[in-house]
């Protein structure tokens, strides 16, 4: 029988997320939030990861386009190839060989017999398109189209150095000056060659140089690229000049596809796969400019959310993001920015408590028990031992701590149960209160649900007086046993008076029915489900060990809860208004 829980909804009251875009002279406009149908940018290798090359396979279409993606992220065509296996090159010298276990382009294999070099020669006469240069190049040897800062030109051959190049000069039966580009060029070559199908450069005005599969009858193709499906297009830019910046540009849709077979897993119920691909739409829009410097929306690692194109799609997950088309998580008719985290070991945690965020900018994000995560008895305890070094160079280093750390405990508790402050003690007596979020930071626990292993009286220091049995609490005073004068409040705020059985949970994430042996204040542990953890603890041999359940930040949706509620038969807009106070689920 489904149990009947009381949530009680905040008004959604926060400002709107903007997204805007700050780059290198004309960058193109970010993923507007109004974005149902719009192109997302995805970073695929930037920062550290730049790359001196990257081979594009498309197998399914029938070649390439070349060209740029405009403020709105739509690709401008200039020209294309029939060739399906294309390499990506910034222009300077780079040889064809394996580094690093990756077969493609790179500067320092200077041994190679394939080298793409940056000296070229130029042939008078500027042209009106890619289709007039590229049959003006083809009469020549090594003759290619060149989109210079918007003006067609035809060049010929790849030289590594200018000497080889003036070389050349007399063999290729034209008048011809020496050219190269600004830091900012880009080279599209035959994969494996040193032939170079286009050569575009914006120099430095942050189009890049747009790459997109052709499309054969109509179906929607793929490219191969480092081992991963991608559907889309793909933009190369050189930010200051730098190696190969690689975002994929493709649609919303295609893109949730590729995020929640790595999210969760195919073969979980539906609507928890549904709740998901809401959850990843919606976070993807209310990103804002944290890749702002990179010139894209989203990474693809858990930074934002994990995305590896098209690999582990299946028609499960294929089918909830199909199902939820165009459906955000909503507040005040802005997307939600909608976190979420592997699991939450009984209880949600506020966005305030745990990154210090202002409260009234996320009132869907707030802590809560969570009673349907603790059905499925997951195997989520853990315990993580530091030493009292440790714990004074990472948490206590504002301190001066006069000797080691002898205890620690839990002072104070969140409305959700969790920790919300912890004291430790020195060998001097002395006491250092820190804030829970800092020690689950500091130290890297793997989630906001902790306390202690080891010895140590338990309890909660700072919970409410201890209600009659059978009863519950509310606002840690007033203690009711039974449903008389008891209502729920919808998000609309309508009054619905409760009757039957209704379930209670603590802050300890304990389930009982209101009348039946609950007992909020007389916890004397932390109940883990497969186990407990005190509120406090003494060193052992000079460490201290913290125990705790789940995995993650706390924050929004369990993806275990999401699951346990599927199974119980609620709907991916219940599980949604559950782990995000107070949203509604609909289009922008």
């Amino acid at each position: 029988m489904k149990r009947k829980f009381v949530q009680i909804a905040a008004l959604c009251l926060s400002a709107a997320l903007l997204l805007s875009f700050g780059g290198e002279k004309a960058a193109a406009a970010p993923l507007p939030s109004s974005a149902g149908g719009k192109n997302i940018r995805v970073g695929l290798h930037y920062g550290t990861g730049t790359m001196e090359g990257l081979n594009l396979l498309n197998e399914t279409g029938s070649g390439y386009r070349f060209g740029y993606y405009d403020s709105a992220s739509q690709f401008v065509v200039l020209g294309s190839t029939a060739q399906k296996a294309v390499s990506i090159v910034p222009t300077v010298n780079v040889y064809y060989g394996t580094l690093n276990d990756y077969a493609s382009y790179h500067t320092a294999l200077t041994s190679s017999a394939v080298a793409v070099g940056v000296y070229h020669l130029q042939l008078p006469g500027v042209y009106a398109s890619f289709d007039e240069a590229q049959a003006v190049a083809a009469q020549y040897p090594g003759g290619f189209p060149a989109c210079i800062e918007g003006a067609f030109y035809v060049r010929a051959g790849c030289y590594t150095t200018s000497d080889q190049a003036r070389a050349a000069q007399a063999s290729l039966g034209v008048e011809s000056t020496l050219s190269w580009t600004s830091k900012y060029g880009v080279n599209a070559v035959v994969t494996g060659t040193s032939t170079i199908l286009f050569q575009y450069d914006d120099n430095g005005q942050g189009t890049g140089l747009g790459v997109e599969p052709i499309q054969t009858g109509g179906e929607k193709c793929t490219t191969w690229s480092k081992g991963y499906l991608y559907n889309g297009g793909f933009r190369f830019e050189r930010i200051n000049g730098g190696m190969l910046t690689v975002v994929n540009i493709l649609g919303l849709e295609d893109y949730v596809k590729g995020v929640i077979p790595y999210e969760m897993s195919n073969s979980w119920p539906l609507e928890a796969l549904k709740a998901q691909a809401v959850a990843a739409r919606s976070y993807a829009v209310s990103l804002g400019t944290v890749h702002g410097s990179h010139h894209f929306d989203a990474c693809t690692t858990t930074h934002c959310q994990v995305y590896q194109g098209r690999n582990k799609a299946g028609a499960n997950s294929d089918a909830a993001v199909d199902q939820t088309a165009g459906q955000f998580a909503l507040c005040n008719g802005k997307a939600a920015q909608t976190f979420f985290y592997a699991s939450n070991g009984g209880a949600s945690e506020s966005v305030s408590n745990v990154w210090g965020s202002n409260q009234a900018s996320y009132p869907y994000l707030v802590g809560k028990a969570d009673p349907y995560e603790l059905t499925l008895n997951l195997n989520d305890s853990w315990n993580r031992t530091f030493t009292s070094a440790q714990i004074i160079s990472r948490v206590l280093k504002d301190y001066s701590v006069s000797g080691s750390i002898v205890s620690a405990a839990v002072t104070a508790y969140t409305d959700a149960g969790n920790p919300r402050t912890i004291t430790f003690t020195d060998s001097a007596g002395k006491h250092y209160t820190v804030s829970s979020a800092k020690v689950y930071s500091s130290l890297g626990l793997p989630s906001f649900r902790f306390g202690f292993a080891g010895s140590g009286g338990g309890g909660q220091p700072s919970s409410p007086p201890a209600a009659p049995s059978g009863s519950v609490t509310i606002n840690g005073s007033t203690a009711v046993s039974g449903t008389s004068g008891l209502y729920a409040i919808d998000g609309s705020g309508n009054l619905t008076p409760l009757g039957g059985e209704v379930y209670v949970v603590t802050g300890s994430g304990t389930v009982s029915q209101l009348g039946q042996g609950q007992d909020q204040g007389q916890d004397q542990s932390q109940s883990s489900g497969t186990g407990s953890w005190a509120s406090s603890a003494n060193a052992v041999n000079g460490s201290l060990t913290f125990s705790g359940r789940g995995s993650g930040h706390n924050i929004g949706m369990s993806q275990r809860g999401a699951y346990a509620m599927a199974q119980q038969g609620y709907t991916y807009q219940q599980i949604l208004q559950f782990y995000y106070t107070g949203i509604t689920v609909g289009y922008m």
